[in-house]
């Protein structure tokens, strides 16, 4: 079955809920105590606190998308490298045969520019076989055997960089779920223990209880103080 895109569970951006988790854990580390009476020990709370600072060492958006800018962008250079070295081969088929000739055509440039990435990796190496099988056609025109190999070299070296793009694609998107179940589990922990701060001071401790709440417009769950006569 196929998995679904893991949803955040916290109404919050990443950043806040880090810091909220450090607030808390101040408030755990003072009640450490009363927490104990519910079989929690200290070893959670300083896991929760290691929990938090990893969180904060995650990779946010922009950096995500950065390392994938980056190489979309070597993709569209190496690209450019290599229509420019197409653009000089048929230059050079074009002083001997117009480019609305049949022979001219048969190299198949004309739409080369507008391809998509995989159809002009294809349809290149298309061309740079017609070329070779008629080098020597051209030879008083300066084209070269060695010419074609360099050119040919350098289109593969456009297939290296579209499947570091896409692998980057996929990385980001790979590293965008696991950040996402990594925060959810650090929410549900904060959750998991601040509900049991919550239960702990219900009924004794209005302000502590308050110092648990994790929704700012949660009203308070202490004992009711009755109203001034």
């Amino acid at each position: 079955m196929k998995q679904g895109p893991v949803t955040a569970h916290y109404p919050m951006s990443q950043g806040d809920l880090i810091l909220l988790c450090h607030t808390k854990a101040d408030f755990m580390d003072r009640d450490r105590e009363a927490f104990a009476t519910r079989g929690v020990q200290p070893e959670r709370f300083e896991a929760f606190k290691t929990q938090a600072r990893d969180a904060a060492k995650l990779p946010n958006d922009e950096q995500l998308d950065y390392a994938k800018q980056e190489l979309t962008d070597a993709a569209l250079t190496q690209r450019g490298v290599v229509e420019s070295g197409m653009a000089t081969v048929m230059s050079q088929v074009a002083i001997l045969h117009d480019n609305r000739s049949f022979a001219y055509k048969a190299f198949g440039s004309a739409g080369l520019y507008d391809d998509s990435a995989g159809d002009f990796y294809v349809n290149m190496g298309h061309l740079l076989d017609w070329a070779t099988a008629h080098v020597e056609e051209y030879e008083q025109q300066g084209l070269t055997p060695a010419q074609l190999t360099a050119l040919a070299a350098e289109n593969e070296k456009y297939l290296a960089a579209l499947k570091a793009q896409r692998l980057a694609e996929s990385s980001r998107s790979g590293t965008t779920q696991t950040r996402q179940i990594t925060l959810n589990a650090l929410y549900d922990e904060l959750s998991a223990l601040c509900g049991i701060g919550q239960g702990l001071f219900k009924q004794s401790d209005v302000s502590k209880y308050d110092d648990y709440v994790i929704d700012p417009t949660e009203q308070s769950g202490g004992p009711a103080v009755p109203p001034k006569m």
